[in-house]
């Protein structure tokens, strides 16, 4: 048996990749990573557990023979490969269009051409746009970016495409936080715990702070792909959350863990962004539930940081 992890060395995925030797689904499988070090996490591979067998392909998966070589004679993808920073992605509309929807979709047809049986795909809470409703899975999608709007285009081909002869399950993922070996800092929660650890203040926008927002540590991340591959493939999305958490919850569990932080408040010349909160239940009716708070992830950060705090 034969895992593929796509993007394994990104943030989602280099926990991914530590995790399925000691799930009992997959412990026995050779993990496939697949990455083209865009970017440049070549730590990722180290420390990896000596007791599973792991096997790395170099690649980029706009590339058809890259995906041939990546899947075959795969069981199981987990796709994680994307351009994932959405500010960026307004710069490079096109390359993300290619990787987030093209290559994503290409990716899944090889995937059912191969003979793999269950895929995995990890969207975003992004593809939603705003809203002042709780959000469920049936939520009219209005995403606000390229990054959006191309994870969204790729899922919903590939629930066209769907005919249950290869498992499939769309994974909308909150705002992820947390450390892992292939961290980033783009995100609130790991942006402002890497601030205060390095002595530089928060700024926080005036009427922002009571804004909500859907937020997913990343253990949990992994958790809902490793229990989508198990329990789901039924060619439908799944919002996948730990808590729907103001700006300001996240402000104090970073004074709480960084207590010599400085946190300013200032007037923003337009505050246009709205608050948006998202409905878990139809995960939590199939049996999976989320395990760590807000809280637990910025003690995590700040216990990696100790020794500059």
């Amino acid at each position: 048996m034969t895992t593929l992890v796509t993007g394994g060395l990104g943030y989602l995925g280099s926990r991914l990749i530590r995790e399925l030797p000691d799930h009992p689904a997959f412990s026995q499988d050779t993990i496939r990573i697949l990455d083209n070090f865009r970017q440049p996490r070549f730590h990722a591979l180290w420390d990896l557990p000596t007791y599973a067998e792991y096997e790395f392909v170099e690649g980029d998966i706009r590339d058809k023979d890259v995906r041939a070589k990546a899947l075959e004679g795969v069981d199981t993808v987990f796709h994680l490969a994307a351009v994932t920073n959405a500010p960026e992605t307004f710069d490079i509309p096109e390359k993300t269009w290619e990787v987030n929807h093209k290559a994503a979709v290409g990716l899944y047809k090889d995937a059912r051409e191969a003979g793999a049986e269950e895929f995995v795909n990890a969207v975003t809470c992004s593809v939603y746009g705003r809203t002042e409703e709780e959000i469920t899975e049936d939520f009219e999608c209005d995403p606000e970016s390229p990054y959006g709007e191309a994870k969204l285009a790729a899922e919903q081909d590939m629930f066209e495409l769907h005919d249950g002869k290869i498992g499939l399950t769309g994974l909308r993922l909150g705002t992820v936080y947390g450390w892992t070996t292939g961290m980033r800092f783009d995100t609130v929660v790991d942006k402002f715990a890497l601030l205060a650890a390095t002595g530089q203040p928060l700024t926080v926008y005036e009427g922002a702070e009571d804004q909500k927002r859907p937020y997913l540590h990343v253990q949990d991340a992994v958790r809902s792909m490793l229990f989508a591959a198990e329990e789901l493939g039924d060619g439908e999305p799944y919002n996948v959350v730990g808590q729907n958490g103001r700006l300001q919850d996240v402000v104090d569990a970073i004074v709480e863990h960084f207590p010599n932080v400085e946190v300013g408040y200032t007037e923003a010349e337009q505050l246009n962004q709205l608050s948006y909160i998202v409905s878990d239940e139809k995960i939590r009716n199939e049996g999976f539930e989320t395990a760590y708070t807000l809280d637990q992830g910025v003690a995590e950060l700040a216990d990696k940081f100790r020794a500059l705090i």
